[in-house]
């Protein structure tokens, strides 16, 4: 794996966990409720996986020098000449990409999350309202 690769993987492993760290410190302050707390966490990753995809449509030959993983590498581990920035862009591409999919399942999994917590809480009601035993 190239320099270039390895940074930008790095960068984006650095960015996701701050965004987890995020999302789990604001679910903790909402777990009074959790189907609410899924729904908030669920949405941060969503807009995490959206930031992503942005990133990666604005993401062009010429802009790659101004990214952070540009940035961070020395002039001599840098990719050389035309050929190396569409190189890197493509890598970055790849890497953006596999970390939006990641995070739209985060998403996808605490959107699911919610939805059990609030049918198993309206079946509690429902059976509490009748009368009927749980089961």
């Amino acid at each position: 794996m190239d320099a270039f690769r390895r940074f930008s993987l790095f960068t984006n492993a650095r960015h996701a966990s701050f965004v987890a760290l995020a999302t789990a410190v604001v679910m903790l302050a909402l777990s009074f409720d959790l189907a609410l707390a899924f729904r908030i966490g669920a949405s941060i990753q969503l807009l995490f996986a959206l930031g992503l995809l942005l990133r990666f449509a604005r993401l062009s030959d010429e802009r790659i020098v101004r990214t952070e993983t540009w940035r961070i590498l020395t002039p001599s581990e840098r990719p050389v000449g035309e050929s190396g920035r569409r190189a890197a862009r493509a890598d970055l591409e790849l890497v953006l990409l596999q970390f939006a999919k990641a995070a739209a399942s985060v998403a996808i999994l605490l959107y699911a999350s919610a939805l059990v917590v609030s049918l198993n809480r309206q079946a509690q009601v429902l059976h509490a309202d009748t009368g009927l035993p749980l089961g």
